[in-house]
């Protein structure tokens, strides 16, 4: 291990000069070697001095030409050039690979704890390898940076922009475990709800206008006053919620699209067979005016899973 460490000490100590050495080689000019590798020709005049101190040797002699390489700097070429130009090349694909492959998505929590994780894995499979970067957010238009690449976020048709695609239009019921169903069956409609308000899992938003549908907003939809209707519960995500559902705590929003799989596996249930349809839903848009070719599939994978699901 300590050979492959001084290997490696020795090497990164001239390094540099090494790449100056086999552009010199390839050109057999100072002059036109300086301008490919951005340099004045008296700096790589002293790379190559300062490569020759360290290997004892000469490596070059001037002609009226340019320069010719010395019998030992036909050795040092021969042994190095292979493995440095492979070096060279590998390098600079898997960096430009590495910025090209890298995808960060802007998304919400609720989109992102239910359905994109879960397919993660698969998303992976079937694109090959791109480096996606979830930041999740309550709000991840507002949230999303710079280099954010593509953004799914809960919208209001006339709030969308032409570049957004819709995912899932917005249908919400009120969810609960199949346990706390059974303890109250004298919750029969979601009037009977209003009258026991405590049962109710609010989710707390930053802003007062939120995006998405609210316990008040889906109350009201069914005709039931809502205007002495009191937050018991609140949580700060949406993950949260339905795990406190899930363990009998209460009632909650359920969406369409995100909780499908609690439904499948019995760990939730619809409490009626009402569903508010709202004319809000998930979109995605491309953030970059000049999307990678990662960003692209990705983006286009994300909308053929849902429309074939």
């Amino acid at each position: 291990m300590s050979g492959i460490g001084k290997n490696y000490i020795k090497l990164a100590a001239n390094s540099a000069d090494l790449c100056a050495f086999m552009v010199v080689c390839r050109h057999g000019q100072l002059s036109s070697a300086a301008r490919e590798m951005q340099l004045s020709q008296p700096s790589l005049s002293q790379r190559i001095k300062n490569l020759e101190t360290a290997v004892g040797r000469t490596l070059f002699v001037r002609t009226s030409k340019g320069v010719e390489t010395t019998r030992e700097g036909l050795e040092l070429h021969r042994r190095i050039a292979k493995p440095l130009k492979q070096v060279a090349d590998g390098y600079l694909e898997f960096s430009e690979r590495s910025l090209s492959n890298k995808v960060l998505i802007s998304v919400d929590h609720a989109f992102a704890s239910f359905w994109l994780v879960p397919r993660l894995p698969r998303m992976r499979e079937d694109l090959g390898a791109i480096d996606i970067c979830v930041l999740s957010s309550q709000e991840p238009k507002e949230n999303a940076g710079s280099d954010t690449d593509i953004v799914i976020h809960m919208a209001e048709p006339g709030l969308a922009t032409s570049g957004d695609t819709l995912l899932l239009a917005e249908e919400v019921s009120a969810i609960c475990s199949p346990k706390f169903k059974q303890e109250h069956p004298d919750i029969k409609s979601p009037e009977d709800l209003s009258k026991d308000p405590a049962f109710l899992l609010h989710l707390n938003s930053p802003t007062t206008d939120t995006p998405w549908c609210s316990w008040p907003d889906w109350l009201a939809h069914f005709g039931t006053p809502t205007r002495l209707l009191r937050k018991e519960t609140v949580f700060s995500n949406y993950e949260m919620i339905v795990q406190a559902a899930i363990g009998g705590q209460g009632v909650a929003l359920g969406w369409n699209g995100l909780i499908d799989k609690h439904i499948i596996e019995f760990e939730l249930t619809k409490l009626f067979a009402e569903t508010l349809s709202t004319d809000r839903g998930y979109f995605i848009r491309k953030m970059q005016p000049d999307p990678s070719d990662a960003t692209l599939a990705l983006h286009d994978w994300i909308i053929q899973e849902l429309r074939s699901s």
